[in-house]
């Protein structure tokens, strides 16, 4: 491991004396039940969200604080292998965008990205010049089985496919370098997630379980064949077949949503709760990166709180809708 020049202690210290300013549940409740849109917008500035950029919108606020959070993480912590574990994400995110753009025959410098490892100049340059030779292996193989899919047919679902597999493949080796018991079992939850979701979601959608195990990222701790094998069983019975352990705590009734609504936004939520809590029990320990974890995924929760509450008031969501729809805060 590649170790800066910081320490678990000073790094805890230092995230310690951040965390009064993140948004509680109690203050983001202010901001649900505010009347409207302009209030709400004053009330996220009073909590001096988004810093310099409080009289630009609440996007730009966004952003501004995420960048705050990234810097300060990168200043303190003892792990550069936890670095590039949480900002692999960003790497994938800002390539899709950029496929995205170029399909659209639009300009790939139009829309503004937050680099993750990879500078989004490097990425851009191997977009516009199909030349991968600059990006991670796992990427590059990732776009060598989308040239091979589009020789046969130009499906642009492929994207989306071979990048979550790609960066599944990427975060997994990185856990595995980093060896931390709580990296790990973050990590492994979470990709058993993303496959219970594309699970749910392949089946709604009417395709095959090929198309699904096309989908299935390793990574997680439930085996492909265990997908499979559940895949043409009745609603009532993949729960028993899929949800151990933790899981059928955390997924019951989540999936009980499901099946009366065929919406997947209260599973999401149930898996969101689940890892910020995973990482919520740990954020006491001064020798390990628990808190430094927790306060980065619990910043990108919190972003994500604001942005849907801010975009519900402008859509004029009654505040009740919001409340249910709202995931756990740091």
């Amino acid at each position: 491991m590649s170790e800066t020049n910081s320490s678990y202690p000073y790094a805890s210290a230092r995230i310690k004396a951040s965390e009064s300013a993140l948004i509680t549940r109690d203050k983001l409740n202010r901001i649900i039940e505010a009347k409207d849109f302009d209030t709400a917008s004053r009330l996220l500035s009073e909590l001096g969200y988004g810093h310099q950029q409080a009289s630009g919108g609440f996007e730009d606020m966004i952003a501004a604080e995420l960048e705050t959070a990234d810097a300060l993480i990168e200043s303190i912590s003892p792990s550069d292998l936890f670095l590039r574990i949480v900002r692999a994400g960003r790497d994938y995110h800002n390539i899709k965008v950029l496929i995205k753009l170029f399909m659209q025959d639009k300009n790939l410098e139009e829309v503004e990205l937050t680099p993750g490892n990879i500078p989004v100049e490097t990425l851009r340059r191997a977009i516009s010049e199909n030349n991968y030779y600059e990006l991670p292996d796992t990427m590059k193989a990732a776009f060598g089985y989308i040239d091979k899919q589009f020789a046969i047919a130009m499906d642009a679902s492929i994207i989306g496919v071979a990048m979550d597999r790609a960066y599944a493949k990427q975060v997994t080796a990185l856990v595995g370098e980093m060896n931390d018991a709580l990296v790990t079992k973050y990590y492994t939850a979470y990709f058993d997630f993303a496959n219970i979701i594309a699970f749910f979601r392949v089946r709604a959608s009417g395709h095959t379980r090929e198309s699904f195990e096309v989908a299935y990222v390793r990574g997680g701790s439930i085996s492909k064949r265990d997908f499979s094998d559940a895949f043409d069983l009745a609603d009532e019975s993949i729960a028993s077949a899929l949800f151990k352990g933790d899981y059928a705590q955390i997924l019951g009734p989540a999936f009980d949503e499901y099946q009366k609504n065929g919406r997947l936004y209260m599973m999401e939520k149930a898996r969101d709760d689940y890892l910020l809590g995973l990482l919520k029990k740990e954020r006491h320990d001064m020798f390990g990166i628990a808190p430094l974890m927790a306060f980065y995924i619990g910043k990108q929760r919190e972003a994500a709180a604001v942005r849907m509450v801010m975009t519900a008031k402008l859509g004029g969501i009654d505040a009740e809708v919001v409340q249910q729809r709202v995931k756990e805060l740091y």
